[in-house]
């Protein structure tokens, strides 16, 4: 008759199935000849390398300078030139550097958006301050809106470029831009320009004329006078 196995006590032991692609399976699948080689080449390795260690030990920083000189002649001569050229800089170059020198901003303000208005008002500030050299001396003459609008036009030829954006035709200048740029042109002393302009129907230093506070009053000039023979 037949044993039980689970009444006599005997287990039965399966074999073990290994999967081609676990690491264990893939090594014993290896030739003998190829593991052989690979050990070879494994003591090998640690034998150059407890060589070494054992010459470093008396040599001591002698073979550390001869391991660098060896790295650096293999370089490339341009490799080489180029970091002897390039220096740290200074520290007082660095101090004058900003905080924020080199940072990209997030945004832009307003005043350099193109488009916006604060870019457009910035740029008419700044247009008003390049035609301030040449109003100044108009307004030293006392000349009117009128005049200067003329004056501005007989040399519209050479100052369009200064403008921000020049009108398409003629005149290049009109009474109503040449009084913005009085309005946007100040001092601390007289204040806006445009309260500096002689009215059209007082002439230019004119002596009794009643002109504004902001204009200075004119004189006659008086020839100078033969000395006197009288008596006292």
């Amino acid at each position: 008759a037949q044993a039980n196995w689970a009444e006599v006590g005997v287990v039965e032991i399966k074999p073990i199935n290994l999967s081609p692609a676990s690491p264990m399976a893939s090594e014993l699948q290896r030739p003998k000849a190829e593991r052989r080689r690979a050990a070879r080449v494994a003591l090998f390795c640690l034998a150059v390398f407890a060589a070494l260690a054992t010459l470093a030990k008396p040599l001591g920083s002698s073979f550390v300078s001869c391991l660098q000189t060896g790295v650096s002649a293999s370089r490339s001569p341009a490799v080489s030139r180029r970091a002897e050229m390039e220096e740290p800089p200074a520290d007082s170059e660095l101090s004058d550097v900003g905080a924020y020198a080199g940072k990209k901003r997030r945004w832009l303000p307003k005043r350099e958006r193109r488009g916006t208005l604060s870019y457009d008002r910035r740029e008419l500030n700044e247009e008003a301050a390049r035609f301030r050299p040449i109003i100044e001396p108009m307004l030293e003459k006392q000349m009117s809106l009128k005049e200067m609008t003329f004056a501005l036009n007989r040399r519209g030829k050479e100052l369009r470029h200064l403008l921000f954006k020049p009108r398409e035709g003629l005149p290049v200048f009109t009474e109503h831009k040449v009084r913005r740029f009085l309005k946007r042109t100040k001092t601390e002393e007289q204040g806006r320009w445009n309260h500096l302009l002689r009215p059209e129907w007082l002439p230019p230093n004119a002596p009794g004329a009643a002109y504004p506070e902001q204009l200075k009053d004119a004189y006659a000039e008086v020839p100078p006078l033969a000395p006197w023979k009288g008596e006292a």
